[in-house]
């Protein structure tokens, strides 16, 4: 069995970079079971601001994988994110959790680190994709 790739959304990126304890903890836990650590490219369009802050962010993913969005996940995220947006009571743009949503499905077995859990899991309901909740915690 392939060992469960961990996928972050930007919330867990911006958690890594605020040295948030439980997004640590869950870091720690994916090397220890030799398990990758991927962040969709996209994600640092949600982060990234052009100030200096940028630094610690390309710090943070540089010990990460990258992952670009190809044709078949960006033409599945759109159809994720159709599908979710018609059964939302809630309205706002869900592109990039479905590009996240979409990149797990590309690496599953997997597992989604998010501080949405109810979106991500309305966008990746397959059962090789399990979502984790990261709550904002203390440093």
């Amino acid at each position: 069995m392939t060992a469960e790739t961990l996928v972050l959304d930007s919330q867990a990126l911006s958690a890594i970079v605020r040295k948030d304890r439980r997004i640590q903890v869950i870091l720690t836990a994916a090397r220890h079971n030799d398990r990758r650590t991927v962040v969709p490219a996209v994600v640092l369009a949600e982060v990234m601001t052009g100030g200096p802050g940028d630094a610690a962010y390309w710090h943070a993913v540089g010990r990460l994988v990258l992952a670009d969005t190809t044709p078949p996940i960006a033409a599945r995220a759109g159809a994720l994110r159709e599908r979710a947006t018609a059964v939302r009571k809630k309205k706002r743009d869900l592109t990039v959790d479905a590009i996240v949503a979409a990149t797990a499905q590309d690496f599953a077995p997997s597992v989604i680190a998010t501080s949405d859990p109810a979106d991500m899991t309305l966008l990746a309901p397959q059962p090789d994709v399990r979502v984790l909740a990261v709550r904002p915690g203390q440093p």
